[in-house]
């Protein structure tokens, strides 16, 4: 068993505690597999780029099996998605899918991780957390 970040709004801290978390595919718009029906989790506070310094949002405490992990670096599928948006960055599908394709080849399982390996690794759990398997991180 591995303990986990995950970063959610405060809104959701309530549903979460009673309900579990549940996997989602909602960010995978480029049919990976690996980004399929997973929970987005950081190994530390400082991995998270996108909320940290949100304070609508908090870090709740999970406790999985590493056999359900995988690590990725969140920086590949970024410039994946921004490729395919041309939000800053002029629309092309082809270099989309190229950083798309590094994100999963580059993955690796949890055991295989260390620390540095990515600027932004993000850990992608496999399936549901259940509500007994997850708390309030105290501060």
């Amino acid at each position: 068993m591995i303990e986990l970040l995950h970063s959610t709004h405060k809104s959701n801290v309530d549903s979460i505690l009673k309900n579990s978390l549940h996997a989602t595919s909602k960010f995978d718009t480029f049919g990976l597999d690996v980004r399929k029906g997973v929970v987005y989790c950081w190994l530390k506070k400082e991995h998270n780029k996108m909320w940290a310094n949100n304070s609508d949002y908090i870090y709740l405490r999970v406790l999985v099996d590493e056999n359900r992990c995988r690590v990725a670096d969140m920086e590949w599928i970024s410039f994946a998605m921004t490729y395919r948006q041309g939000i800053l960055k002029p629309k092309n599908e082809e270099a989309a899918k190229l950083f798309a394709e590094i994100y999963k080849v580059t993955s690796v399982s949890i055991s295989e991780y260390f620390d540095g390996l990515f600027y932004t690794p993000e850990v992608l759990v496999k399936g549901d957390i259940s509500a007994d398997s997850i708390s309030l991180l105290d501060d």
